[in-house]
């Protein structure tokens, strides 16, 4: 009996595994959920935890962001965050026991990293082979699926000419090593036309990379109003646009299945100057960035958590841009650019009309996650899967 007994267990766990291989087969696009580790030390209800997460809204989690350590190699950048205290790593690897399809990605690199480390280690042979060993150890020991490259950028911000170059070496290295171990490797890039020029090899980087994240924001211009993440260029500012980027990478060879379009959950925003016109109108000459919120509390960006709430007390002036898939909204002399569930829905479709792969959320921890402007817990996350056939 007790051989049995164990028999069908065998063959129970044999069948679990199987539906679950299946099943994790089933979405077309990725939804790719961004964690900005740090949101851990946002004050009041703006502090994020992991266990706040709806994995099931996800096809892959990136936890951002390592770093590069004085020997070239993967570390974490806040041990008490990551690893000693808070257990970041842990937690959000463990999200995969709720939703064994889920894969979790380690980001490394990012804005602050800045770029001439990087630009060093890709320099030879040799240090890209010892990076991604490290890479491949770090990943192992942590448990992560793999590893999301965001290095800002390839020959610029301190790079060299042939970062360009190294980048796709760099990017091969890391392949070899990760396709033994089944690791995923995945990049974040500019989605600005003229820097993807500049940085980056797209069909090379295409043929090597499971997929890229294409950041669709940060369009926006300084000294005047203008919408951040445009799928069309803006008219009044001739702006560079999402459809732009894409346009030259489907001209470079990359196959537009491996794009993700990435979609801020982060408002720019403007002080207007002294007696300027309170209106949408992209063009307004500005004082200069607009005011901190109370979570972020850095001048010129608003989470979307803190900007819904600010707009439901109808004293906002609105618009929505529809032919560039932008919100914009102005008060008193605080003038912002946002996306929303509604623009989300709008790039969602575009998502699927191009053939792209899937979409990419910068992060996660700005959505509404408490669901507190329309009751219901990350709006925009939500609206990305609602598109896609996922959540009725």
């Amino acid at each position: 009996m007790r051989e049995i007994c164990i028999l069908i267990g065998v063959v129970s766990f044999i069948t679990q595994i199987l539906a679950a291989d299946k099943s994790c087969d089933a979405k077309r696009y990725n939804v790719v959920c961004n964690l900005a580790s740090w949101s851990v030390y946002r004050e009041g209800e703006g502090a994020f935890n992991i266990s706040y997460i709806i994995p099931s809204y996800c096809t892959h989690i990136i936890y951002t962001f390592a770093g590069l350590n004085l020997a070239g190699g993967v570390d974490s950048l806040d041990y008490q965050n990551d690893i000693n205290v808070n257990k970041g790593y842990q937690k959000i690897v463990e999200l995969k026991e709720e939703s064994p399809c889920l894969k979790v990605l380690l980001a490394i690199g990012g804005w602050n990293e800045g770029s001439e480390k990087y630009s060093l280690m890709a320099d030879s042979e040799e240090t890209r082979d010892a990076f991604a060993d490290s890479a491949l150890r770090f990943l192992a020991h942590y448990g992560f699926d793999g590893l999301d490259v965001d290095w800002e950028y390839p020959t610029l911000r301190g790079g060299i000419p042939e970062d360009r170059e190294n980048f796709v070496l760099l990017l091969q290295t890391l392949r070899e090593k990760f396709r033994r171990r089944n690791k995923i490797l995945s990049i974040a890039i500019s989605g600005s036309p003229s820097a993807i020029q500049a940085a980056y090899d797209m069909q090379a980087i295409c043929e090597t990379v499971d997929f890229v994240s294409l950041m669709g924001y940060d369009y926006s211009v300084r000294d005047k109003t203008s919408v951040d993440g445009p799928l069309y260029s803006e008219q009044a500012m001739r702006s560079e646009s999402i459809d732009g980027a894409i346009s030259y990478i489907r001209k470079s060879g990359c196959p537009l299945g491996k794009i993700n379009l990435g979609i801020s959950t982060m408002a720019k925003t403007y002080t207007l100057k002294p007696g300027a016109t309170a209106s949408v109108n992209a063009g307004i000459v500005v004082q200069g960035p607009g005011k901190a919120g109370p979570f972020t509390k850095n001048v010129g960006v608003l989470g979307y958590n803190e900007l819904c709430e600010m707009i439901m007390d109808g004293k906002w002036k609105m618009a929505f841009l529809r032919n560039v898939g932008v919100k914009v909204a102005v008060q008193g002399d605080q003038w912002v650019t946002y996306d929303d569930g509604e623009t989300v829905a709008i790039k969602s479709k575009y998502v699927k009309e191009k053939g792209l792969g899937g979409v990419m959320f910068w992060t996660i921890d700005t959505d509404d996650f408490n669901g507190d402007c329309y009751n219901e817990a990350y709006p925009m996350v939500l609206a990305a899967n609602k598109e896609f056939g996922y959540v009725v």
